[in-house]
C-alpha cells in the first residue's frame, strides 16, 4: 500500500505541475502587437458624426496609400470625411509623414461597434482600431486601438494563483496524511 500511495502522490504532483505550466504559458494572440497605437477622437462617435483616427508613431512609409477596412452595422455607408465610397473595403487615405491622420464620417443610421483595419499598401503595416457609435456620444478621452486583449494578465490571474495555492496546500495535506497513515500502520 505504501508504494501505491507514493505513486499516486507523484502522479498528482506531475498533473499539478503540467496544469500550472499550461496556465502560465503565453498565448499565441499575445505574440502579435500592432506597431503603433491608433487613437480615435472622440472614442464614442455620434450617428452622422466624424471620428478622427491618428497614430502615436509613424509606422507607414512617408505618404503611402493606406487601405481601410471597416466591419460593423451599416459599414458600407461609412465615408471618409471628404469622399463618399460605395463599399466598406474600398476606403483609402494617405499617411502624413508616416502617421495616420484620417477623419471618418459615420452614416446617420450608424450604431454599435465598428472595427477598423488600416493596411499600408507599400509597407504592409497593419493597425487596428475600434470605435463605438452611440446617439449619446458622450466620451472625452480618446480610444486606443490595437488587438483585443486575450489570454491572461496579472489582474485576471489572481484567482488562478489563489486556486493554485489551495491545490498546493491540499497536496501537502494529502502527503502529511499519507505519512501519518504509514506511521500508524508500522506501529500497529
Amino acid at each position: 500500500m505504501g508504494h501505491t500511495m507514493k505513486t499516486t502522490i507523484i502522479r498528482a504532483v506531475a498533473a499539478l505541475s503540467l496544469a500550472a505550466a499550461a496556465l502560465t504559458a503565453p498565448t499565441a494572440a499575445n505574440a502579435y502587437t500592432d506597431p503603433a497605437v491608433v487613437r480615435v477622437t472622440p472614442s464614442v462617435a455620434t450617428p452622422g458624426g466624424v471620428a478622427t483616427f491618428t497614430t502615436d508613431l509613424a509606422p507607414y512609409q512617408g505618404d503611402e496609400e493606406i487601405l481601410i477596412s471597416v466591419t460593423g452595422g451599416a459599414a458600407k455607408s461609412i465615408t471618409l470625411a471628404s469622399v463618399a465610397t460605395e463599399t466598406n473595403d474600398s476606403l483609402r487615405t494617405r499617411a502624413v509623414g508616416g502617421h495616420l491622420k484620417t477623419p471618418v464620417r459615420f452614416p446617420s443610421n450608424a450604431k454599435g461597434t465598428y472595427y477598423f483595419t488600416f493596411t499600408g499598401a507599400a509597407s504592409g503595416v497593419v493597425l487596428h482600431a475600434t470605435v463605438t457609435v452611440s446617439s449619446s456620444g458622450t466620451s472625452t478621452s480618446p480610444a486606443k486601438g490595437g488587438l483585443a486583449v486575450t489570454g491572461f494578465d496579472a489582474d485576471s490571474t489572481t484567482g488562478l494563483w489563489v486556486a493554485g495555492g489551495a491545490l498546493v496546500l491540499a497536496g501537502g495535506a494529502v502527503a502529511i496524511g499519507a505519512v501519518a497513515r504509514r506511521r500508524r500502520s508500522t506501529q500497529s
